[in-house]
């Protein structure tokens, strides 16, 4: 399908959001790709943000293995928040502190529901399939969404990482006693569509492994 795409649809496709799917065309362009069956408007009153569907992410994995990406027309292509996507803070310390921080996350985090609603008729209450895909970025996403810290070094926090199988992610606090904190960041969690059972390893620090809430 990608095939019959102009230079600026195949530029939104391959621009989209890497997290939540959002296209940042212009809306003449969205429209275009919603016709295609490759998009879908979400919102109301006229104020539409556009996303991808599940052909649109089919189509722009086709796209980037071909290298769609070098035909972008300069002009033409998608507004992307910083410089590229919305990072989710896995306590690594990669992502760098800003004033915006709190804003990027509420914005990133209410993307996230608008594609859960999109994607599963309505329902927001669990994880997206993409989310499934990307485990560490949605738990970290969702963490920080309510408040929870990342790890610093001047501070306690959590830590994400990939866990042990596909669709899940460990998580772990970095401040002397991480019980208490591990149990909230679960409930935390179980509100947002994640299920957390709590572990330890051999020698006696306890985790979280995380996974989509069946």
């Amino acid at each position: 399908m990608g095939k019959g795409l102009t230079g600026a649809q195949r530029a939104a496709v391959v621009g989209a959001d890497e997290g939540t799917g959002r296209l940042g065309a212009r809306v003449e362009v969205c429209l275009r790709l919603v016709a295609a069956g490759l998009a879908v408007p979400h919102g109301r009153g006229g104020h539409h943000a556009y996303y991808l569907t599940s052909e649109g992410r089919r189509v722009r994995a086709e796209l980037a293995a071909k290298g769609a990406g070098k035909d972008r027309e300069p002009a033409q292509e998608p507004v992307r928040e910083q410089g590229g996507g919305f990072v989710a803070d896995d306590g690594s310390g990669k992502v760098a502190p800003s004033p915006r921080r709190a804003a990027e996350v509420a914005a990133a985090w209410e993307g996230l529901l608008q594609i859960r609603r999109v994607l599963m008729d309505g329902a927001a209450d669990r994880p997206a399939p993409w989310e499934k895909d990307r485990c560490v970025h949605a738990v970290c996403l969702a963490l920080e969404a309510t408040g929870c810290p990342p790890a610093r070094p001047e501070r306690a926090g959590y830590t994400v990482t990939e866990g042990p199988e596909p669709d899940t992610a460990r998580a772990g606090w970095t401040g002397p006693d991480g019980t208490g904190p591990l149990l909230r960041m679960a409930a935390l969690l179980a509100d947002r569509g994640w299920q957390a059972t709590d572990h330890r390893t051999r020698d006696g620090e306890p985790f979280l492994l995380i996974s989509p809430r069946r």
